[in-house]
């Protein structure tokens, strides 16, 4: 998902610049592009955290930011990701599987016979399994070490994968706001630069 900020986008920075002339043009549509894009970055994440059961710094961390420059006015705010392992959203150890909160307005919830653990070797951070049960059920004691479960509770697993936060995005009333938001940034910002400019005149 992507926002593309140019002069185009919002048609009352055109009269703002009509006394000006085009080098301060140029200079002050670059500078609130660039503030823009920020913005932008700062509303999607916002939207974001406030949807999903995540901190904002680990959403942020899929947003990039294209700045625009003196000879290219232009300049895009994306976001892109596979599936958020689900550990990211407060994955939590039970007797009985896995507790997570995926959704903000959602209560926790479990998923049965799910389990935390490193399972290969080099495996640096804890993820979040699930065990397909064969033939009699054992008892398996929860946080016990997966080397010493018993060999026909190890296989076959699947790692535990939570939404595409940009598929949230994606959505025509979602982006429509953001798209609108960063239009009126743009023009806030634009009239702030080309006061600043008139004052120097």
């Amino acid at each position: 998902m992507s926002v593309t900020i140019n002069p185009q986008d919002v048609r009352g920075v055109k009269t703002l610049l009509n006394k000006i002339n085009a080098s301060d043009v140029n200079k002050a549509l670059v500078r609130s592009i660039n503030t823009t894009l920020t913005g932008v970055r700062t509303d999607g994440v916002k939207m974001l955290s406030d949807h999903y059961a995540l901190t904002a710094s680990a959403i942020r961390e899929s947003w990039k930011i294209q700045k625009a420059a003196f000879n290219n006015p232009s300049g895009v705010v994306s976001t892109a990701g596979t599936f958020v392992r689900l550990i990211k959203f407060g994955a939590r150890q039970t007797k009985t599987g896995v507790s997570i909160k995926v959704l903000k307005k959602n209560p926790r919830a479990v998923i049965k016979h799910a389990f935390i653990s490193k399972i290969r070797a080099g495996q640096h951070e804890q993820q979040g399994y699930w065990r397909q049960y064969k033939g009699a059920r054992k008892k398996v004691v929860p946080g016990r070490a997966y080397a010493q479960m018993p060999y026909a509770y190890r296989f076959p697993t699947k790692a535990l994968y939570g939404p595409r936060l940009q598929d949230y995005l994606g959505d025509p009333g979602i982006i429509g706001t953001l798209t609108k938001m960063a239009g009126e940034r743009l023009t806030k910002d634009m009239a702030r630069q080309v006061d600043a400019i008139l004052r120097g005149y």
